[in-house]
């Protein structure tokens, strides 16, 4: 099977096929109840976040369907410490919905992920790893290596952590988009999948550290913007974009 029918970009998303037998919807670092520690700390942000991930994800379930899997890439709630109103209500409310177009969800644990195991334990389709491995494919946060996933079975490690995103320049103007960043890394395939939360735009992997566990050369990868209406766009190569 080729990799353009394994792996299909779907906006800020991935749908793999794995052996043509299994579709695993894929979505990066959520960080629900961001909107509420924002406005504890005297930032208010005018939006309702919550509402516009479902708005996003009936466009996309619209699209595709029913899967057999969804994975969470980690950094599924904000805060560090407790567990907030609005991460208990958005959670749950957002399990309930995936629960009509799938019936298990897996979650990898972020470093933001400290605290929940009480979410998890109030519905029955929903288990947390350190990493998932299914086919040839394994799921990982990004922040920290796990042995089994370097198995010689394993082709592809897709991650979150990230939040990469890119300036592109027209002119005078320069906008930041959303990417998947692909390359290789020791024989193995790799997706960072951007940030689903759409306040934080993300990191310039020209300008920042992304922080992963490896020392991936960015600078090598394929860059694929995010665009409207669950387009992905190639770019090339990191290193040559202006």
């Amino acid at each position: 099977m080729k990799n353009s029918e394994k792996i299909k970009y779907l906006g800020k998303c991935i749908l793999i096929n794995t052996n043509g037998k299994k579709k695993i919807l894929v979505i990066g670092d959520l960080h629900l109840g961001y909107e509420e520690a924002l406005n504890e700390s005297g930032v208010y942000i005018g939006r309702e976040m919550f509402k516009e991930m479902i708005i996003y994800f009936d466009k996309l379930f619209g699209k595709i369907g029913k899967v057999n899997e969804i994975v969470l890439l980690g950094d599924v709630k904000h805060v560090f410490g407790n567990i907030t109103n609005q991460e208990w209500r958005d959670m749950l409310g957002l399990f309930d919905y995936f629960d009509k177009y799938c019936k298990r969800i897996v979650i990898v644990k972020g470093n933001h992920d400290k605290i929940l195991e009480p979410l998890i334990k109030k519905r029955e389709n929903i288990e947390s790893r350190g990493f998932y491995i299914s086919g040839e494919f394994a799921f990982v946060h990004g922040d920290k290596d796990f042995d089994k996933i370097h198995d010689e079975k394993v082709r592809y490690w897709v991650m979150g952590h990230g939040h990469p995103a890119v300036k592109i320049r027209e002119g005078t103007k320069i906008e930041k988009y959303k990417c998947f960043l692909v390359g290789e890394y020791k024989g193995k395939e790799i997706i960072i999948v951007p940030s689903f939360l759409e306040a934080n735009i993300g990191t310039e992997p020209r300008e920042n550290n992304l922080y992963m566990a490896w020392d991936f050369n960015l600078e090598k990868f394929d860059v694929k913007i995010v665009s409207e209406d669950l387009e992905v766009l190639d770019f090339g190569k990191l290193k040559k974009l202006r």
